[in-house]
C-alpha cells in the first residue's frame, strides 16, 4: 500500500516539475523476474525511474543508506534492501537472485556508483552474476535530466528492449567458460545496450 501511494505521489510530482517523459515503457514484461539495468547520475534515479515504471520496483542500495534505522525501515518496506561496495557482496547478490527467481522486478545500477559527470562508467560484474545465476530477462534503462535535477528541466527514461541471456549463460557453461569471464561478458553486453539507448535519443545525454 506505502510503494502505491508513493508511486502516485512521485509520479504527479515527476509529471508536474519535471515534465517526466517515458519511452518504450512497453518493452518491460508485465510479469516474471525483470532486472532493469539504469545508468546513474543522482540519488533521484530511484525515484523517477520508480515511477516510469508500472510495476513495483525492488532497489538495491549502498548499505550506507541503511545506518539510519528509520531511513533503513522506509527503504525496506519500499522493497529496498543493502550492497557493501568496493568488492562482491555475495549477501546482496544472493537476495537479488532470490527476489528475481520469485518473480520481483529489480532496479539496478550497473556502474556500481553515481557518474560524477553525466557520462557512463564501466559496469561492475556483479550485475552479470545476477543475471547469470537468475535467469532473468534483462531491460536496459538511460535516464537523462538527474545529472543534476533542475526544476522544469525535463527527465526522460528510456526502456529498451528485453535482453535474454540464458542461451549465452547454458553455452558457456558447456564451454567451460570461467564464469567470471562471463559475468563481465554480460555486465558489458548490458552497458553497451544502456550506451546505445543514449545515443539514440536526440540531443544526446
Amino acid at each position: 500500500m506505502l510503494y502505491r501511494i508513493a508511486h502516485v505521489v512521485v509520479y504527479i510530482l515527476a509529471k508536474v516539475f519535471f515534465r517526466l517523459k517515458v519511452v518504450g515503457g512497453e518493452n518491460v514484461p508485465g510479469e516474471g523476474g525483470v532486472l532493469v539495468a539504469a545508468n546513474h547520475n543522482s540519488y533521484f534515479d530511484i525515484p523517477f525511474l520508480g515511477c516510469a515504471l508500472r510495476r513495483q520496483a525492488d532497489n538495491i542500495a549502498k548499505s550506507e543508506l541503511f545506518e539510519n534505522r528509520i531511513v533503513a525501515a522506509f527503504f525496506r518496506t519500499l522493497g529496498g534492501f543493502p550492497v557493501k561496495r568496493g568488492r562482491v557482496d555475495r549477501a546482496a547478490m544472493h537476495e537479488a537472485v532470490g527476489r528475481l527467481k520469485a518473480g520481483r522486478l529489480l532496479a539496478y545500477y550497473p556502474e556500481g556508483t553515481r557518474s560524477r559527470d553525466g557520462r557512463l562508467q564501466p559496469a561492475k560484474s556483479g550485475i552479470g552474476l545476477v543475471v547469470a545465476q537468475s535467469g532473468a530477462v534483462v531491460v536496459p534503462a538511460y535516464i537523462r535530466g538527474t545529472g543534476p535535477v533542475r526544476l522544469f528541466r525535463q527527465v526522460t527514461v528510456v526502456f529498451g528492449k528485453p535482453l535474454d541471456f540464458k542461451g549465452p549463460v547454458e553455452a558457456a557453461e558447456k564451454e567451460g567458460v570461467n564464469p567470471k569471464e562471463l559475468y563481465v561478458t554480460i555486465s558489458q553486453k548490458i552497458m553497451g545496450q544502456i550506451a546505445q539507448l543514449e545515443k539514440n535519443l536526440p540531443g544526446g545525454r
